[in-house]
């Protein structure tokens, strides 16, 4: 959960491939969807959140994509329904952070993976260097 903050984030991705062994790989996790871009994003210091045609088009130097999927389907729509009802918010209430994490996480993991990982708030890539 870096690359977001990285402005040259495909020169840091060619980078981190560079200093792959052979064999190696590379794995990104990145907050998806830059539609739920909002102030909470801009005040940590992201640059971009990310669309899964982002991995599948770019094709790095010596890599084959291994995996690409979402993680997080009930964050989702929490960071959606967030920026409708309390857009001028910018960090959330430690409330919110307890409801997240106590009630919402068990139960996208099991939502995720009945799924298939197929949408959510967060993208997970895999590149193997070749």
């Amino acid at each position: 959960n870096v690359l977001e903050h990285i402005e040259d984030d495909l020169g840091e991705i060619n980078t981190a491939i560079d200093k792959l062994n052979t064999g190696g790989h590379l794995v990104i996790l990145v907050p998806a969807h830059q539609k739920l871009y909002n102030k909470f994003d801009k005040a940590v210091g992201h640059f971009r959140r990310y669309e899964l045609s982002f991995f599948k088009s770019n094709n790095f130097k010596n890599t084959r994509l291994i995996d690409l999927y979402h993680l997080d389907f009930f964050g989702y729509f929490l960071y959606f329904v967030n920026q409708i009802f309390f857009k001028d918010e910018i960090y959330p209430s430690k409330l919110k952070i307890f409801l997240w994490d106590k009630i919402f996480t068990p139960v996208t993991i099991i939502f995720d993976f009945l799924l298939r990982y197929r949408f959510g708030k967060n993208i997970i890539c895999v590149y193997k260097k070749e």
